[in-house]
């Protein structure tokens, strides 16, 4: 009887987490597909293009363009964009809908991605116990307390919704947001790959290859077959006492 992590093979890890990423995404564009047509977001989308490509063909320049690719511009056309957007800026109609798709984007995009994260993250790995979301069926995983005891709702909740969902997927996708909608520059980039490089770090680094939403609830992906699994804290004391006694060759009470 162990009383160690299993680890799981790293492709297998890999493996699921592709195909949870996969079915995550596919859920979270049906529910953002849903709420923008019921939210009328679609509809103020059109209509700020149209604005931008109107002014866009007025002074004939094109106001999609990122910081780098104005940069770029020779200084004749810099000036076209320039005045292009100052148009724009005293536009009323134009600001009010850049201000409106812009929060609506954000709040559309979070609370589809916090339902998916919901439904397959928290609520299936709950249904299907031991920590498995529908990629660790698929490959063999599970996912228990670093000393193999089972994971409770608790533990699943902040795994699932402050790890995965807040730190791991909502930081990068605001991040992703604001340098779709030029609100920030070269810093946004230099985030992103921060935190993918502190990832790639922590399951190299750590005992159990555990990523920042493992540390945060004390949990583990292992090998669901070989894994040895404790209902409670208690359980697992009671097994090391078991096995204390049979090796000092006395028997338990």
């Amino acid at each position: 009887m162990g009383f160690e992590i299993q680890k799981a093979g790293f492709w297998k890890r890999a493996s699921a987490f592709l195909l949870d990423i996969i079915l995550r995404g596919i859920l979270t564009v049906g529910i953002l597909t849903l709420l923008s047509a019921v939210s009328g977001y679609d509809a103020k989308t059109q209509r700020m293009q149209e604005k931008y490509d109107a002014y866009s063909t007025q002074y004939g320049t094109d106001l999609g363009i990122s910081e780098e690719q104005y940069n770029a511009l020779p200084k004749q056309d810099q000036e076209k964009y320039m005045a292009a957007y100052k148009a724009l800026t005293h536009d009323e109609e134009a600001v009010t809908l850049y201000q409106q798709v812009v929060k609506m984007s954000l709040f559309l995009l979070s609370i589809s991605i916090f339902l998916a994260c919901v439904i397959l993250e928290f609520i299936v790995p709950l249904l299907l116990k031991e920590g498995r979301t529908l990629g660790k069926k698929v490959f063999g995983l599970c996912v228990v307390h670093t000393n193999c005891v089972r994971m409770e709702p608790g533990a699943m909740f902040i795994r699932s919704l402050l790890g995965v969902y807040t730190v791991e997927t909502m930081i990068p996708v605001l991040i992703l947001v604001m340098l779709y909608f030029n609100m920030v520059g070269i810093a946004g980039t230099a985030i992103l790959l921060a935190m993918l490089l502190l990832q790639i770090i922590l399951l190299a680094a750590t005992q159990n290859n555990q990523l920042i939403h493992d540390l945060l609830a004390q949990s583990a992906v292992a090998d669901y077959q070989s894994q040895p699994i404790y209902a409670t804290l208690e359980e697992l004391n009671a097994a090391k006492a078991k096995k204390a006694a049979e090796a000092a060759r006395i028997t338990p009470y």
